[in-house]
């Protein structure tokens, strides 16, 4: 059986273990508490009924009236420190969650779709929910076992053995239903995958008829999955109806020996009822677990996922570094994507000074993605560095490492929020620094014609911009905060012939800054406008240099005279 606790998450609960002594402290007293109606009707049968006093009544009345009115605001505040636990848990661990998230998918290149996070929320909620709280019920079982005995010794065997038979079952019941449970989670999870690769390519799915294909598959999995959770849901349903037959038979039992011991003149009429409601109240938590035990395993095993996500690489916290000049350098790099054989780029190495225009050119496939996202330390090189001022990108601080590198990526992911906040990434900036990037990007009119404009809010696929507009914005974004390396992935691939003049604006704006500039560039229009070029050939660099040097022999009918930036004919 795994592990229910990491250190790392104990150490989540240690650092509120004040909330769990006092939810143990109160969880005490209601249980105490709880006492009082069985002590209340030995107290009705025993004296009252025997006496007729109305005194007496009002008294017991209104005592245990007092005793169940503070049972039930203890249950309320147990319950609040228990929510609270699970916010100050959640808050302590959701932040880092969520960097190792995009860490991870930044290493293995695989989607996730927040799934830790998603677990981290289960957690939570089997931390607030009536297992936890039938958990901290479950010590004080004992207590009731013992006042039956008090009562009779034969009461206190009959409760006693009841229990462990219905412990035992619990326990067989989860040693039964917990292999299925994990396999269907399992499954479940691969239906998910796959309903998230098909969202995420609709259009695909649809302009080539796939959709019925991809149906047919997805409701395998999902039919699997469905039938072992349906079996393991059965079973859990039998076994607890049989421990619910037993819980009933063991009231029977109670009622039944007690009765006999009221006839042997052993037992009062009051011991007998108050034996059946102790006997029903020891075994109550035990009840409880059973029936929510699905949710607690899978909170066990979303806490598994959650601990291994939290043992993998953390993000990296280097020491704060001089704003770099912006010379960039490549030395044996090479990348193995995650889960493939054959490198992508193989023993690359170059270098390009401060200031520098450099375009990245050669066939599909030839590692010019993997090479900007490698410049930018997007993802991690398995051999080799890629360095900015002799420090390299991948263990750079990455807020710092943002703070000077520009990007656009080749498939222009935008955020939901609105244009400001995207161009802003994010950060609480000045509206003027923002409307500037916009300016150098040329889009602040096309944003002001936006009914909303800098207000508009974006969804998470960039609507309703079009393609065009989103490459705008991101480029707008690349800019932002006058960055000294600036990488740009294809950054024409949708603009029309207004946002082509407003990228090459772009570029003679950075050369002016003196920021490195890395284009991955298919049209010769925007190479004319570099300093360098660098051709990739199945990962390998197979020329890097000048531009009037490289560009004629790889692409006859270059304009080598055309007149380029002010400055760098």
């Amino acid at each position: 059986m795994p592990r229910l606790f990491s250190p790392i998450l104990l150490a989540g609960l240690i650092g509120y273990k004040r909330y769990l002594a006092w939810a143990g402290i109160f969880s005490f007293f209601m249980n105490v508490l709880t006492l009082s109606i069985p002590l209340y009707s030995i107290q009705v049968y025993d004296r009252v009924m025997v006496s007729g006093s109305g005194s007496t009544l009002l008294v017991l009345t209104i005592a245990v009236l007092g005793g169940l009115a503070a049972a039930t605001a203890l249950e309320d505040i147990r319950a609040r420190l228990l929510v609270a636990l699970g916010i100050h848990f959640d808050g302590q661990l959701a932040s880092r969650v969520f960097e190792r998230e995009i860490e991870s998918e930044n290493l293995t290149g695989r989607r996730s779709g927040g799934r830790t996070i998603r677990d981290l929320d289960q957690v939570r909620h089997v931390l607030t929910g009536s297992g936890t709280l039938a958990l901290f019920d479950l010590p004080w079982t004992p207590l009731f076992i013992a006042v039956c005995f008090y009562l009779h010794p034969v009461l206190g065997v009959i409760t006693l053995a009841g229990t462990m038979v219905v412990f035992a079952l619990a326990l067989a019941n989860q040693w039964l239903v917990d292999g299925p449970l994990t396999k269907s989670a399992e499954e479940s999870e691969a239906s998910y995958r796959m309903t998230d690769g098909a969202i995420a390519n609709a259009e695909t799915v649809r302009a080539m008829g796939m959709l019925p294909d991809l149906v047919r598959r997805w409701t395998t999995v999902r039919s699997s999955a469905i039938s072992t959770q349906a079996a393991a849901s059965t079973l859990n349903a039998s076994i607890s109806s049989v421990i619910k037959f037993f819980r009933y038979g063991l009231q029977v039992a109670t009622l039944a020996a007690g009765a006999w011991l009221v006839v042997d003149r052993e037992l009062s009429a009051g011991g007998l009822f108050a034996s059946s409601m102790i006997c029903t109240r020891a075994l109550m938590p035990i009840d409880q677990i059973v029936m929510v035990w699905r949710q607690i395993t899978s909170g066990w095993g979303a806490l598994q996922r959650v601990e291994g996500a939290l043992a993998g690489p953390g993000v990296h916290r280097a020491m704060k570094l001089p704003r770099p000049q912006g010379r960039v350098s490549a030395e044996g790099l090479v990348y193995v994507p995650a889960g493939g054989k054959a490198p992508t780029i193989a023993n690359v190495s170059f270098e390009v000074e401060p200031g520098d225009a450099v375009g990245v050119v050669g066939p599909s496939a030839a590692g010019k993605s993997t090479l900007a996202r490698l410049v930018v330390g997007a993802i991690r090189p398995t051999h080799g560095s890629v360095r900015l001022d002799g420090a390299e990108t991948w263990t750079y601080d990455r807020s710092d490492f943002g703070a000077l590198v520009g990007y656009v990526s080749q498939g222009v992911e935008l955020f939901e929020g609105t244009i400001a906040e995207n161009i802003a990434r994010f950060r609480q900036a000045d509206s003027l620094a923002i409307v500037a990037a916009a300016r150098t990007a040329g889009v602040h009119e096309m944003i002001l014609a936006l009914p909303r404009g800098y207000e508009t809010m974006l969804a998470p696929s960039g609507a309703p911009l079009s393609g065009g507009q989103r490459q705008r914005i991101a480029l707008a974004r690349a800019v932002f905060g006058d960055p000294k390396l600036v990488v740009l992935d294809e950054p024409n691939s949708n603009l029309d012939g207004e946002g082509e003049a407003a990228l090459h604006s772009v570029l003679a704006v950075l050369k002016a800054r003196r920021a490195t500039v890395f284009i991955i560039a298919h049209r010769p229009s925007l190479l004319v406008a570099l300093d360098k070029v660098l051709v990739l050939r199945n990962g390998t660099v197979g020329e890097f240099g000048t531009v009037e040097r490289i560009m004629p022999r790889i692409a006859p009918g270059f304009p080598v005279t055309q007149k380029r930036i002010a400055g760098h004919a």
